[in-house]
């Protein structure tokens, strides 16, 4: 009988597995030993005055059990980052048919990252394979992964990632037919964030009793993991040995951790750096254009063209430095540096024009009467027989732009366009004064009022944005389709008898041809600004995500070491679940609560103390402030919510500390201090030297040995203080707080 029982069991495990897509779990009902896949844990605050210590061990929890899934294979070489989002997996089938129209709740997960070797899986050393950080998602048969722009994202992003500039969310889909749709309340998906990078094996991700995160129906898991690729091919793991490093690497010799986990930006990296430049029609330049020759280079960039040859003058009743002066007599635009210190204005008049082209055969021409009348005559030249169109303020369809198109027979339609979409339709606003065809080209003039007619109408402002960037297009047919050939520009609308000042707008940059942004706020919301960290500017950039793309190698071009032996491993997670009963209900389901005590700039360098300094004091602080509205989005018949788990995130080897104050009443909500490993690896292969374990702040129930949650309204204020050690240079540090809470 035994043995039929046995027999059962495989056959039942060898379909499970076969039908499995990629590398799904291998882990069925009752046939794993109950046990915690990375050991016994701890936390940062348990409650030493409720008598009872706090358990980590997952199998202490009544009605408990656990599924495993495996990403897909990851392949990389020494140097390679590797950093998208990996393709969805399915979960255990007895875990879909048991919650198939139910609901599950998931109350906490372990991570590792593991090789299948001929004697069985084995645990990659983090000194290896470096997780930088991952999200992660469990979605439903009524749910999916879905890659959207950045505007649709940031609507969501409480519940997204992102990676390289790429965006996902989950979305709601029609999913099963023989499904009803998730219960009120009950979420479709979740993401899994908090706890990742460096310290994500052995820093607890799981909830007090009555805690979960809850999901409808699970069927999915799918990962965006950024993982380093360290591993010195010439040593086994029994001590870290550094391999190869770039030039500009931060570590010092004989390091206990690679520079390369820090993203440093190598000579593969090609950086542009540009000085810009704008328009403007009231007051004076905050930063003027300083020279004539920069003034006479400056004007060429906003795309306008002088009838003359510019000149440089002194003239008093001219604004000072680089002025664009256009006459409505005698249709003329002149360029002067004025080099008298004067105290005239920008600005003069209603009037203002401009002309730009994107590409060859389509131009726009604005004439903007920002008197009383209000008015925008619009001209767009286009080929004959086929549609044209231009979007304003708009560097590329993903910008959401409002289109203007003309199509073959010179009939004119407004849209939103969307990314890579060609949206939807707007009410018409625009009048069609002129329609003509000559030698094959079609010139359309039109007018419009200067204000939008919606929210989705663009609005002109010239007082406020003189320089418009614009795409244009053309299409193959007549009617509005798939366009052809397409470009982006801009023009500058200058004042008509009146002076249009060039100013100095900033630098700008690229990072091997991606855009360089940063939101570096400035205080009281954070340092960085202040304390003119490096990493808020294109210019002085030294390391970090912009230098860490997807395949990219963090070598110098003449570094090319192991390039054809290639580590394969996968990503482990184990998910601890439990019965969902939505009549008591017996779980409260955790809302995410982020911020960065960075400041939006989602990483910042530890700059190195001056030499001779005492490790003891070598020490950097970060700050920041923000409102607890400004890390969960209020919700309707809620004031505020209760942390109950809070997990910072830092890399080693620097990180010393984290802290997270209530500002308002003083006091200290969550304290984390780093463990560093000691890098006995034989009897704890989790324990290498000097990478982190960061304990999270827990809040529960005292019976549990936890402290009792606290209430934080909207309107509250929060201070967050980060500590790192610099006696070495650090790129892309990393100080947010991921967390979950509920709403109260």
């Amino acid at each position: 009988m035994r043995s039929l029982q046995l027999l059962a069991l495989l056959v039942l495990f060898a379909s499970q597995v076969m039908s499995r897509p990629q590398q799904s779990s291998s882990t069925l009902p009752n046939d794993q030993p109950m046990a915690n896949m990375n050991g016994l844990y701890t936390i940062s605050n348990p409650n030493k005055m409720s008598g009872v210590e706090w358990n980590s061990d997952y199998t202490k929890r009544p009605n408990v059990s656990y599924f495993d899934v495996y990403t897909p294979p990851i392949r990389t070489r020494y140097g390679e980052v590797y950093w998208t989002m990996m393709d969805p997996v399915a979960l255990p089938d007895y875990i879909i048919e048991r919650y198939k129209g139910k609901v599950i709740a998931v109350v906490g997960y372990e991570a590792d990252q593991v090789r299948k070797t001929d004697k069985g899986e084995e645990s990659m050393p983090i000194f290896w394979q470096y997780n930088h950080h991952f999200g992660a998602f469990i979605t439903g048969a009524k749910s999916t992964v879905k890659e959207v722009d950045e505007a649709t994202f940031r609507l969501k992003e409480e519940f997204g990632v992102y990676n390289n500039e790429k965006f996902w969310v989950p979305v709601e889909v029609d999913g099963d037919d023989s499904l009803d749709a998730a219960p009120s309340g009950i979420p479709t998906a979740q993401v899994f964030s908090e706890g990742n990078g460096g310290e994500y094996r052995k820093s607890f991700h799981g909830y007090p009793r009555g805690y979960a995160q809850i999901v409808y129906s699970p069927d999915t898991f799918r990962i965006s993991p950024m993982q380093i690729d360290t591993h010195n091919r010439d040593h086994d793991k029994s001590k870290f040995v550094a391999g190869p490093l770039p030039k500009n690497s931060a570590s010092p010799p004989n390091a206990s951790y690679s520079g390369l986990l820090e993203c440093p930006c190598t000579d593969r990296i090609k950086r542009v750096v540009e000085v810009t430049y704008a328009a403007q029609e009231k007051g004076n330049c905050g930063t003027p254009v300083t020279n004539a020759t920069e003034c006479f280079e400056a004007v060429k960039t906003l795309k306008v063209t002088p009838t003359s040859q510019p000149q440089i003058v002194s003239e008093p009743s001219l604004p000072s430095g680089c002025v664009i002066i256009k006459s409505q007599v005698d249709k003329s635009t002149k360029v002067y540096y004025n080099t008298n210190p004067s105290s005239a204005q920008c600005g003069g008049g209603n009037l203002f024009s401009g002309t730009g082209s994107a590409i060859s055969n389509v131009t726009l021409d604005l004439s903007l009467d920002a008197s009383s009348k209000g008015l925008a005559t619009i001209t767009m030249t286009g080929p004959d027989g086929v549609w044209f169109g231009v979007g304003l303020d708009a560097e590329a369809m993903e910008n959401l732009p409002y289109a203007i198109i003309v199509d073959g027979e010179g009939a004119v339609m407004e849209r939103k366009l969307g990314n890579h979409d060609p949206g939807k339709q707007l009410a018409g606003s625009i009048t069609v004064t002129s329609n003509k065809v000559v030698n094959g080209v079609r010139t359309v003039v039109m007018t419009r009022a200067l204000a939008g007619k919606t929210a989705d109408h663009y609005t002109f402002s010239p007082g406020k944005q003189p320089t418009i960037p614009f795409i244009s297009a053309v299409g193959n047919t007549s009617t509005f389709s798939i366009h052809r050939f397409k470009g982006s520009a801009m023009l500058t609308v200058a004042a008509q008898n009146g002076a249009t000042c060039v100013c100095n707008a900033g630098v700008k940059g690229s990072i091997n041809g991606n855009g360089f942004s940063k939101n570096c706020l400035p205080e009281p919301y954070g340092d960085l600004v202040q304390q003119k960290n490096p990493t808020c500017w294109v210019e002085t950039y030294q390391g970090g995500l912009h230098c860490c793309h997807h395949q990219w190698i963090l070598l110098d071009e003449d570094q090319n070491p192991w390039e054809d032996v290639i580590d394969e491993y996968y990503l482990k997670f184990r998910f601890w679940y439990e019965d969902y009963d939505a009549s008591v209900p017996t779980h409260k389901n955790l809302e995410r609560v982020y911020y960065q005590t960075e400041a939006h700039s989602s990483e910042y360098d530890i700059i190195k103390a001056p030499e001779g300094t005492p490790p003891s004091q070598a020490i950097q602080i970060i700050t920041a402030h923000w409102q607890v509205k400004d890390m969960i989005r209020p919700t309707s018949g809620a004031t505020g919510i209760e942390l109950i788990y809070a997990g910072g995130h830092c890399h080693a080897p620097s990180c010393l500390s984290m802290e997270l104050y209530n500002a308002d009443t003083g006091r200290l909500l969550c304290r984390h201090v780093p463990v560093y490993g000691q890098g006995n690896i034989e009897d704890d292969k989790f324990d290498e030297e000097n990478y982190i374990i960061l304990p999270p702040c827990l809040w529960g129930r005292e019976d549990e040995g936890l402290e009792k949650p606290v209430f934080l309204p909207f309107s509250g204020n929060i201070t967050s203080i980060k500590r790192n050690n610099n006696t070495y240079s650090h790129y892309g540090e990393m100080a947010s707080w991921q967390m979950r809470g509920i709403y109260v």
